[in-house]
């Protein structure tokens, strides 16, 4: 009897590892994507892969107005996805399941145009969201290099394996958090 327990509980660490590894790798796929569209200023593609309640808030054109604007005054940013540090358990509610996403990238932000002077209003607020040490200014390029410690909420239907994601991190995207239910956010680390 002591053996099927031993041998059931080894089969379930087993596989839950085995699942934990596929959708980190699934979501690894997704991260790379969304940056890559998101540097190239793939618009639609970067909305595409954004949870739709998000379009409650915000209408998706609208979303696209402001990252067009973005660019337009003078701020280019890209991001390089290097890495996802870990991922939380699945967690269900409702029709709907829920895994934060913690990753580590890249960011450099390219001030030019109207926000050319601008780099000693936005350093304190990058320095401030993202830790001091981890924002690097050059003058001569008039660009920011960030190391971004960072974390995106992914939701899928219960039963569905095509997830879409919720940046949390930015000041701006705080009410975006009002998206996922408290009971769901108690339990994603």
């Amino acid at each position: 009897m002591k053996r099927i327990f031993a041998i059931t509980i080894l089969s379930l660490l087993l596989s839950s590892a085995f699942a934990q590894k596929n959708l980190k790798s699934t979501f690894e796929k997704d991260l790379i994507s969304y940056t890559t569209a998101f540097n190239n200023k793939q618009w639609d593609v970067v909305t595409e892969m954004m949870y739709p309640r998000i379009f409650e808030m915000m209408s998706k054109d609208n979303m696209i107005m402001v990252m067009q604007g973005m660019d337009n005054m003078g701020v280019k940013m890209t991001t390089d996805f290097k890495s996802i540090d870990r991922i939380s358990d699945v967690v269900e509610s409702g029709n709907e399941k829920y895994c934060k996403i913690h990753y580590y990238g890249i960011v450099k932000v390219k001030l030019s145009g109207l926000m050319s002077q601008g780099s000693s209003l936005v350093q304190p607020k990058f320095e401030q969201e993202f830790g001091k040490e981890n924002v690097k200014y050059d003058e001569e390029s008039n660009s920011f290099t960030i190391k971004a410690h960072r974390s995106m909420v992914a939701i899928a239907g219960k039963n569905a394996s095509n997830w879409k994601y919720i940046d949390i991190n930015s000041p701006q995207a705080k009410g975006l958090q009002n998206l996922i239910p408290e009971n769901v956010k108690r339990q994603l680390r």
